[in-house]
This record gives structure tokens, C-alpha cells and sequence, in this order.
């Protein structure tokens, strides 16, 4: 029996403030979220998928227990929300202001300690000016962090960035570094968004700009990169535009899964479709070797250490109105996507709409959950991590300003 089966039967730089999403709260002042995507994405956000009817029940989830720390908590979170073993939160927030968030320190937040530890941007000898463009847990529960930086220099004359790849140890300290190599050609690079694959290799996406006879030409990449920071394979992450015929299902959609050689083939007819990892609201490292990127447009990808798209599957809103603003894993084999009404400002439309999770296995894009919030309430909560199939954990904040989060479980 499969994993579905056995389960059936038991977001820098142009980042933009959203007051509130959905179940955050009825007055989501105190509580903002920072998505990282850029201004262009926000029209597409808005446009949710139409939902389909489901074939598994939807069961509503409650409040299990509130977890209380003696550290501050968020009133601002960086979109990108990534998880450990167990449930561990890993996050980037702030208790006053979204100022500086790229040198706020990651904060691991670890459901079964009751502790809080926190990652600073290090100081490297040789660098300076340092800036963390991005973050991501291994497999293993190693933190990474891709920073950008300036080689020292007695010189008045302007260098260029260089970046850096840390490993941190458990502790919150510096481990190791390498710096990240060159793509082919000519190209400036600014890489904006890591990932790392389970066996030690990264997924690095970001911006490109090129002198050419014409003038400067500005692109985007995503590439493998080695344990050594050097360059492996490019990638190519593509939306696919081909109509899709309802399987009855919230998961996938329309034709099967897209081959590495389909999505060449295809990029071969329109090159405006690839899209850098940057797009991608959430990705994380699975224990197959793969990593599994959610795409603004709800499209699921599949990508491999040797720079191929293995699979793409397409992820619908299990109710109208609802959109995909986060994934995470949920406990070995099977992955979760938070879905909510992105607000409009229209009177009461929050208290219309509830926010709703389903469960997916990865391999097929099946789901085999689908999961109720409980109705709007008055303090805030953001979707974070799950310790398992059934164990929900959103990061929020008390009435004081102090850390707490929120466990929900289905009834």
C-alpha cells in the first residue's frame, strides 16, 4: 500500500506589505507579512485558480495548544518560512519594523525544546558589507544561507559583489563558507534564492545582466551548483500554458506529468516562458534527492540534482476564492499547501472565506487531505511547519508582543 493510500485511510528587493491574508486576523495591522516577489507577481497573485470538487472530505481543523516563548515575537515576517525535522521553524521576522530585514538574524524556532536560536549574518575576514539574499534547511537540519558581499579593499575605486554560501552549526555559528562560482559567459549574476539538494549541491536562481553591441541585457537563471560552489547544469523552470480538463481532484490536472525533455522541447518554441526559482513561493529538500519549488501560478516542480524537471503538476485551490501562499513538508512522503483569501479591502470579506490546507503526495500530486481553519479570529497566526500529516504549526505573537505558536490539529 502507498503512502496516499495509508494516508487516505488514517517571501527582497521589491518586496511589497500586505496588511492582511485571510484567517491572519480580522485587524492584521499588527501583524504584516513581507511576500518576496516582485510587484509584477502581485496581479497574478490575486487571480486565484478556480477549484474543483473534491474527492476526499474536508475535515476542520482546532486550536490543540498554544506553545508560549519568553522571546519577542513577529509583528513583521519574511515570506520565506522554512522547516526542519520535527516541525522546527525556521524564520526570518522582526518584533518592530520590516527595515533591514536581510540583516535580521534567522531565528529557529524548535517546537520540542521550547527554544529560540538565532543566526546572524557572519563576519567573514576578507568581506564586508555583507547582505543575506537568501536561506535554506538541508535535509539533515543544516542551515544555509546565501549572502552577498564586497571583498576588502583599501582602494577608493567600487568593487564587484561577490557571494557567499555559509554553513551554520546548531548553535547559531559560523561553520564554513565557499564562495559561489561563475556561470558561463560573460554574465553579472545576482542570485537571489538557494536551495539545497540532499546531497550537498544547491539550486541558486536569480538575475543576470550582459553587455552586448546593443547595450546591457537582462536576463535570469536557476543552475546546479556542486558541494564546491562551482557550476554543474542550468536549469530551466517553465509554465506551461496548455489547457487543463478537470480530474475532480484539487491536485493534478490535465495531462500527466512533464518530462525534462518535454519542458526542453518546449522551451525550444518559447523561451519567455523559463523562469527563474526567484518566481517560486516556497521550495524545500526531500529525502528522494529532489527539490519540490511551489510556483506563484500553483504549479508544482520537481527538480534534480543533475538540473533536470523531472515532474510538473499542477496544484488547484480546494474552494473558489482561495489562493496558494505557502508549502512545506509534512512529515515523511507528503507535503502541505496553505491556502487563503488574499483580502481586496472589501467589508467583511474576511469572515466569508476560511482558510483550508491540503495534504499532497509529492510523487503523483494527489491529495489526500483537505483541512478547514477554524474561523477568523482575533489575534494573527502565519503558516509555518508541520511535524506530521496531521500536526499543523502557525508562528504568532501574544497580546504582550511575546513569541508564541499555534498547533492545530484536525477533529
Amino acid at each position: 500500500m502507498n503512502p496516499a493510500q495509508r494516508q487516505r485511510d488514517q517571501g527582497t528587493a521589491a518586496a511589497i506589505v500586505l496588511g492582511c491574508l485571510g484567517r491572519f486576523g480580522r485587524n492584521a495591522n499588527p501583524l504584516l507579512l513581507l511576500l518576496g516577489m516582485t510587484l509584477a507577481a502581485v496581479p497574478g497573485l490575486a487571480r486565484q485558480a478556480p477549484s474543483v470538487e473534491p474527492l476526499v472530505p474536508t475535515l476542520d481543523l482546532h486550536r490543540a495548544e498554544v506553545i508560549r516563548f519568553g522571546a519577542p515575537g513577529p509583528a513583521v515576517v519574511q515570506s520565506r518560512i522554512n522547516c526542519g525535522r520535527g516541525g522546527d521553524i525556521y524564520a526570518v521576522y522582526s518584533s518592530t519594523s520590516p527595515r533591514e530585514m536581510w540583516s535580521t538574524p534567522i531565528r529557529r524556532v524548535s517546537i520540542s525544546s521550547r527554544s529560540v536560536t538565532e543566526y546572524p549574518v557572519p563576519a567573514i575576514s576578507g568581506y564586508e558589507k555583507f547582505a543575506r539574499a537568501s536561506f535554506d534547511v538541508g535535509i539533515d537540519g543544516t542551515l544555509y544561507a546565501l549572502l552577498q558581499a564586497f571583498p576588502q579593499s583599501g582602494s577608493k575605486s567600487k568593487s564587484d559583489p561577490v557571494y557567499l554560501i555559509v554553513k551554520y552549526k546548531d548553535d547559531g555559528g559560523l561553520d564554513s563558507y565557499l564562495r559561489m562560482g561563475e556561470l558561463p559567459g560573460n554574465k553579472r549574476v545576482q542570485p537571489t534564492s538557494l536551495a539545497v539538494f540532499a546531497d550537498g549541491s544547491f539550486l541558486i536562481s536569480g538575475t543576470t545582466r550582459e553587455k552586448t553591441p546593443d547595450g546591457t541585457s537582462l536576463g535570469v537563471f536557476s543552475a546546479i551548483f556542486d558541494q564546491m560552489g562551482a557550476f554543474r547544469a542550468p536549469v530551466t523552470l517553465m509554465k506551461l500554458d496548455r489547457p487543463a480538463e478537470s480530474s475532480g481532484s484539487p491536485g493534478l490536472r490535465g495531462a500527466p506529468p512533464t518530462t525534462a525533455q518535454q519542458k526542453a522541447a518546449e522551451n525550444e518554441k518559447d523561451s519567455t516562458k523559463a523562469i527563474p526559482l526567484a518566481s517560486s513561493l516556497h521550495s524545500f529538500s526531500s529525502a528522494d534527492g529532489n527539490i519540490y519549488l511551489f510556483q506563484e501560478d500553483g504549479h508544482l516542480d520537481i527538480v534534480s540534482p543533475a538540473g533536470s524537471v523531472e515532474h510538473e503538476f499542477e496544484l488547484r485551490p480546494p474552494a473558489d476564492g482561495l489562493t496558494g501562499i505557502h508549502m512545506a513538508p509534512a512529515g515523511p512522503g507528503f507535503l502541505f499547501v496553505f491556502y487563503d483569501h488574499v483580502a481586496t479591502g472589501e467589508p467583511g470579506e474576511n469572515s466569508r472565506y476560511r482558510g483550508m490546507i491540503t495534504l499532497v503526495y509529492p510523487q503523483s500530486g494527489e491529495v489526500t487531505a483537505i483541512y478547514r481553519m477554524p474561523p477568523a479570529e482575533s489575534d494573527f497566526a502565519v503558516p509555518a511547519c508541520a511535524a506530521s500529516p496531521k500536526d499543523f504549526f502557525f508562528l504568532s505573537a501574544d497580546d504582550q508582543g511575546y513569541l508564541k505558536v499555534v498547533h492545530y490539529l484536525p477533529d
